[in-house]
């Protein structure tokens, strides 16, 4: 894959394959392409004439993150996308809460659904009706992938996770990954 911005090569004939469950780390200076090369395989930007990208043998074209969301690709970015005045809930839901028969939101089924995924990631810590403004940036980070994995990905993308992360915080998301591969997501 190659991505130029004003002829400048962001991305340059990249090429790489992960299998099912696998775990990689793409690692390179700041401005070496990684995050340009993140936001192509989650259909944010078009790579430039030339290049494929395949998911499971086929290959796709990903259009924008909806459908790259759509074909189970999930992505927690670098900059965060949570909004704080919301609950951790309401983040993890923002756009497709759950509803009642009347049409209204299902706040007990959307706290308890939001919960069940806390849990099976072994987050216990962080509460889904706390403001996310109160969380720690980890936490924070913790609910973005939360948010990803609630919306049943086969593949994660983290874009530089552990930047802002003390060791203790970093060792929590690496359990997070590990559980996040024993249930087969790559």
């Amino acid at each position: 894959l190659t991505k130029t911005f004003k002829k400048i090569n962001a991305v340059e004939n990249v090429s790489f394959e992960v299998n099912a469950g696998e775990i990689i780390g793409l690692l390179g200076e700041n401005g070496a392409g990684k995050s340009t090369l993140i936001k192509i395989l989650t259909g944010v930007y078009q790579a430039d004439e030339g290049g494929a990208i395949y998911l499971n043998g086929k290959s796709v074209y990903l259009s924008d993150p909806l459908h790259s969301r759509k074909l189970g690709i999930g992505t927690v970015f670098q900059e965060n996308s949570l909004i704080p005045h919301l609950s951790v809930a309401e983040n993890i839901f923002l756009t497709r809460e759950p509803r009642n028969a009347s049409g209204l939101i299902d706040w007990k089924r959307m706290y308890g659904e939001c919960d069940r995924w806390i849990r099976e990631l072994g987050v216990n810590h962080i509460n889904p009706r706390t403001q996310v403004r109160r969380l720690s940036v980890a936490d924070q980070q913790i609910v973005e992938i939360v948010k990803v994995f609630s919306q049943n990905p086969s593949i994660v993308i983290l874009d530089e996770p552990t930047s802002s992360l003390s060791e203790n915080e970093i060792q929590n998301l690496f359990h997070i990954i590990t559980t996040l591969k024993k249930k087969g997501v790559t």
